[in-house]
C-alpha cells in the first residue's frame, strides 16, 4: 500500500494525475496472448504458395513446350532454303528428340512430383531448343529468334523471377557464341543486328516486369496468409471472450468490494452495485457523464496532480494505489483506499475502491504506539513488574496522568526531555506545570468551546513544553485513556528540531525579501522598491485626489570626496548620510530609498509642497551637522559633506505620470547644485523663475 494520504498531510504528499496512469505502468498481466493460438488442422493446411499453383498446370505446359520443337520442324519444313550446317533430317531428327524428352519429363513430373531437377531440366532444354533453332535458322534476320523470347518469357511468367533470371543468364552466354557463328557463315547482317537488340530491349524489359510482377503476388501471398491467420485466431479470441464474460461479470457485479471501469480520459463506463451503495449515485447518473476525479475530494485531487508532475519530472513511475477522500452524491467524505488495475493493451482501466472510513478514525502513526499503550494498560492487573518494563520501553517520552492531572508514573524518556528525575516528578508533579503557561490558556479555552458544543475533544495537541532549566521545546503531546479507566496515559514526541528548521527557513526566507528591497550598503529602500513605492502610492492618491511630494538628494562633491578619503571612507560617509535622513523623515508612510550612487529619494504622501520643504530642509541640515570634513569641497561656506536637494509636489491625475514629478524633482536638485549647493530648491519654484 502506497503512503496514505492525510487531511493535514503537506502538500507535498505523494499523489498523481490519474489521465495519464496507464503511461506509466507498462507491466501487465496477460490476459489473451494472440501468438500463442494456433490454426486448427495446421498438418491439413498447408500455406498458400503461388509458386505451387503456376507449377500445377502440368497440360499447359506441356502443350507450350511441345510447341517449340513442332514449331521449329513446321518452320524447316516449309522453308525455301535448307538449315545451316547440318541437314533437315537431323534437324526433324532433334527436334523428335526433344519432343520425347519432354514428354519423359512430364511422366515424370506426374510420377514423383515437381521436383527442383525435373523443373531445371525441362526449362534448360526450351532455352536450348530455341538457341538450337536460331543457330540453324537460314534466314537472315531469324524468325526463330523469336522462339528464345517465347522460352524465356513463358517460363518466367509459369514458374517466377528466379527462373527468368537463370533463362537469361543462360541466354547471355549463349546468343553472342550463336550471332558470332552466324555471322561466319552467312556475314554481318545490320538488320540481323538491330533484331538482335530488339529481342534483347525485350527480353531487358521482360526481366523488370517479371521481377516487379513476383514481388506483388509475393507480398499478396504473404497478406492473405497472414490475414486468413489472423481471421483464425480473432474468431477463436471472440469464442474464448463469450465464454468468459459471464464469469467475469459476475464477478464483477458480486464483489464485496466497489468497483469502477473507466476510459482512458477517467470518464465512468461501469460500475457494480457497491459502487452505487457507496457514492449514492444512480447508473444513468455515472455512465459517460461522470469521471472518477469528480468524486474525489478537491484538495486531495491537487496533491495527486502535484505529486504526479514532481514524479514524472523525476523520472519515476506512478503507483497504483491511492488514499484519499471520496465525496457522494450527498457531499459526504468518505475515507478510500483506490486500486488501479492497468492492463497495458486495454483502453479502460479497472479501479476497486474500499472504504476505510471507519479506520481512519484512528490515525495510522499512532497505532503501533498506543497498541504497546494499550498492552501495558491491560497489564497492570497483571503484573505491576511487566508493566513497568512495557512502560519504560514504548520508545517515547510517556507518562500515566491521574483524573486530577497528577502524574503517577514516568519513563525514563520522559525524564531526558524534562531533566527532571523520576523521584521529582511521579506523585509531584502535575502535567500543566510542564506545559508553557500560553499554551495551557489555549487548550484550556479550545476545551471549553468543545464541551459547549458538544464535541469530542481531541486527543493529539501542539503545544510547548517547559523543561527543569526553563527551556521551551516544541512537542506533540498525545492522549489515550483506556476504555473503564481512570488515568490518562501520554506520550510526548520532540519536534524542537523541526520548529528550529521551519523557523530557520522562515528567516532565510525574511532575509532574501528584504534583500530583494533593501539596500545593502545604507539599508535604506533601493532603486526597485522606490519604483515599486512611488508607483502605488500615485496609483492610491490619484483615486483620492491628494498631493504626492518627492524629495530627491545628492551629497555634494561627493566624487571628489571619494578620491581624497578613499572608497571605504565613502562607503561610511553614505550609511552616515541615510541614517540622517531617515532619522528625520517621522512618519511610517515615508519612505527613504538610495536612487543611485550619491543620491537619496525620499517619498512622501498625503504631503504639500510646505510640509516637503521643511523636511527637505531639516534633512539638509541634519547633514550639515554630522560635520563630515571633505576638504575637496567647493562650498565655501562648509568644508564639510554637504546635501542639496530638490522638491516636487503633485497631485496625480490622468494626464500625469510618475516621471514627470521624478524629472520636476530632478531639475529642481540640479538647479540648487548649479546655484552654490548645499539648499533646497522646489522644482514648482524653479519653473516659475
Amino acid at each position: 500500500m502506497q503512503t496514505p494520504l492525510n487531511i493535514n498531510d503537506s502538500p507535498e504528499s505523494p499523489l498523481v494525475d490519474f489521465e495519464s496512469i496507464v503511461l506509466d505502468f507498462p507491466e501487465h498481466d496477460t490476459v489473451v496472448d494472440l501468438s500463442s493460438i494456433e490454426l486448427a488442422d495446421n498438418k491439413k493446411r498447408p500455406g498458400f504458395n503461388l509458386h505451387l499453383i503456376r507449377v500445377n498446370a502440368p497440360d499447359l505446359q506441356l502443350i507450350a513446350r511441345l510447341s517449340l520443337p513442332l514449331m521449329s520442324i513446321l518452320y524447316f519444313t516449309t522453308s525455301d532454303s535448307p538449315p545451316l550446317m547440318v541437314p533437315l533430317s537431323i534437324v526433324i531428327l532433334s527436334c523428335l528428340l526433344f519432343l520425347f524428352y519432354h514428354l519423359y519429363l512430364y511422366r515424370m513430373a506426374n510420377r514423383f512430383g515437381f521436383l527442383k531437377k525435373i523443373m531445371i531440366s525441362a526449362n534448360q532444354l526450351d532455352i536450348t531448343t530455341a538457341h538450337l533453332a536460331w543457330l540453324l535458322d537460314p534466314a537472315a534476320p531469324a524468325p526463330m529468334m523469336l522462339l528464345i523470347i517465347v522460352a524465356a518469357i513463358g517460363n518466367g511468367i509459369q514458374h517466377g523471377f528466379t527462373t527468368f533470371r537463370s533463362l537469361l543468364q543462360s541466354t547471355v552466354l549463349m546468343a553472342p557464341l550463336v550471332f558470332i557463328i552466324r555471322v561466319r557463315l552467312l556475314g554481318f547482317d545490320s538488320l540481323s543486328l538491330i533484331f538482335l537488340l530488339l529481342c534483347a530491349f525485350l527480353l531487358i524489359y521482360a526481366y523488370f516486369l517479371i521481377h516487379r510482377i513476383d514481388t506483388i503476388q509475393s507480398e499478396t501471398e504473404n497478406r492473405s496468409t497472414h490475414l486468413e491467420l489472423n481471421n483464425y485466431k480473432l474468431k477463436q479470441l471472440g469464442m474464448a471472450l463469450q465464454k468468459s464474460e459471464v464469469r467475469y461479470r459476475n464477478i464483477f457485479d458480486n464483489s464485496s468490494v466497489a468497483m469502477v471501469l473507466i476510459e482512458d480520459n477517467m470518464l465512468i463506463s461501469l460500475v457494480n452495485s457497491k459502487f452505487l451503495d457507496l457514492t449514492k449515485y444512480l447508473k444513468s447518473e455515472l455512465y459517460n457523464k461522470k469521471r472518477l476525479s469528480d468524486l474525489i475530494y478537491k484538495d486531495d485531487l491537487k496533491r495527486i496532480r502535484r505529486f504526479h508532475a514532481k514524479r514524472r519530472k523525476m523520472g519515476g513511475t506512478t503507483p497504483t494505489e491511492y488514499e484519499c477522500k471520496l465525496v457522494d452524491k450527498s457531499n459526504n467524505i468518505k475515507h478510500v483506499i483506490i486500486r488501479f488495475n492497468t492492463t497495458h493493451w486495454h483502453e479502460r482501466i479497472m479501479a476497486t475502491i474500499e472504504d476505510i472510513t471507519s479506520r481512519k478514525q484512528a490515525k495510522s502513526a499512532l497505532m503501533r504506539s498506543i497498541k504497546k499503550l494499550r498492552q501495558t494498560a491491560s497489564l497492570l492487573t497483571q503484573s505491576q513488574k511487566q508493566y513497568r518494563s512495557l512502560f519504560e520501553n514504548t520508545g517515547t517520552a510517556t507518562i500515566l496522568v491521574e483524573k486530577n492531572l497528577r502524574i503517577s508514573m514516568v519513563n525514563s524518556k520522559f525524564c531526558e526531555l524534562t531533566g527532571f528525575s523520576k523521584n521529582k516528578i511521579t506523585g509531584i508533579k502535575r502535567l500543566s506545570e510542564f506545559i508553557e503557561r500560553k499554551n495551557l490558556y489555549r487548550i484550556r479555552r479550545f476545551h471549553a468551546k468543545q464541551k459547549e458544543r458538544s464535541l469530542p475533544l481531541p486527543t493529539e495537541y501542539e503545544c510547548l513544553l517547559v523543561d527543569k532549566d526553563r527551556n521551551l521545546k516544541h512537542v506533540v503531546m498525545k492522549i489515550y485513556t483506556p476504555q473503564g479507566q481512570k488515568s490518562s496515559i501520554v506520550s510526548f514526541f520532540d519536534i524542537t528540531k523541526r520548529k528550529q528548521a521551519e523557523a530557520a527557513l522562515q528567516e532565510a526566507h525574511e532575509r532574501l525579501r528584504l534583500l530583494a528591497v533593501i539596500d545593502e550598503l545604507t539599508q535604506v529602500a533601493n532603486r526597485r522598491q522606490f519604483n515599486e513605492k512611488l508607483n502605488n502610492e500615485w496609483n492610491r492618491l490619484k483615486r483620492e485626489g491628494l498631493p504626492l511630494s518627492l524629495i530627491m538628494c545628492d551629497v555634494d562633491c561627493f566624487k571628489s570626496y571619494n578620491d581624497t578619503y578613499g572608497h571605504q571612507n565613502g562607503d561610511r560617509c553614505l550609511r552616515s548620510i541615510a541614517d540622517a535622513i531617515t532619522k528625520t523623515v517621522k512618519r511610517s508612510v515615508d519612505v527613504v530609498a538610495r536612487y543611485g550612487g550619491e543620491e537619496f529619494a525620499i517619498i512622501m504622501p498625503n504631503t504639500d509642497l510646505h510640509g516637503a520643504l521643511k523636511i527637505a530642509e531639516s534633512a539638509r541640515k541634519a547633514i550639515e551637522q554630522l560635520k563630515i570634513p571633505n576638504k575637496a569641497s567647493s562650498v565655501a561656506s562648509a568644508p564639510f559633506i554637504t546635501l542639496s536637494l530638490g522638491v516636487s509636489t503633485m497631485v496625480p491625475s490622468q494626464s500625469l505620470s510618475p516621471e514627470v514629478l521624478i524629472k520636476d524633482a530632478d531639475n529642481a536638485l540640479y538647479a540648487a547644485k548649479n546655484s552654490g549647493r548645499n539648499k533646497v530648491l522646489s522644482g514648482n519654484q524653479f519653473m516659475k523663475n
